[in-house]
């Protein structure tokens, strides 16, 4: 039977470049301790949307990504500021990446990201969105095109590694099912 680990001292973190490096160490079962590397500060908060227009169109982040160094769509999304509701976060980096603005929001759930990834993420499903006349409101470094595009090209992007927050696809399938008839 699979038993939690009890988490034990030292816990060491590094910040690199925008990223931060949590080192966690765990007795395991058997009695031996053992560091772990895990990834984000371990109060991280991030939100996203599947952002649906009135015609059950799905409007997608398009930008590059260094890891798989490839352009990918992704949900519009980005971390919760302190103090902020993840569903107010959510809608402002709707606008903000895509200049998109939702009639109806509702809560898909939540999820722990990977294995070696500290943080929750809160995923939502937005109905009714429209191009608000700001356009989007981009940070410093970030380069985003908003595209809109079918609800079976996004479950494809999902199914053929063209995408990031699969688990809010999962989350929200059956729903996407749903709208697209």
């Amino acid at each position: 039977m699979a038993e939690a680990w009890k988490r034990v001292d030292p816990t060491t973190t590094t910040k690199v470049d925008r990223r931060t490096v949590v080192i966690k160490t765990f007795e395991m079962p058997d009695g031996q301790t053992h560091p772990f590397a895990t990834f984000n500060h371990e109060t991280l908060r991030c939100a996203a949307v599947i952002a649906l227009t009135p015609d059950n169109r799905v409007v997608v982040a398009r930008q590059f990504r260094p890891g798989p160094e490839k352009i990918m769509d992704e949900l519009p999304g980005g971390g919760v500021k302190d103090g902020e509701d993840p569903q107010a976060a959510a809608e402002r980096e709707l606008l903000e990446e895509t200049g998109y603005v939702p009639e109806h929001m509702e809560p898909l759930g939540t999820s722990t990201r990977d294995a070696y990834a500290n943080g929750t993420w809160y995923y939502y499903l937005a109905t009714g969105c429209t191009l608000s006349a700001g356009g989007q409101q981009l940070d410093d470094q970030e380069y985003v095109d908003s595209a809109v595009i079918s609800i079976d090209q996004f479950l494809a992007n999902a199914r053929e590694d063209r995408m990031t927050d699969t688990a809010a696809v999962v989350m929200a399938y059956e729903r996407l099912l749903q709208l697209r008839a």
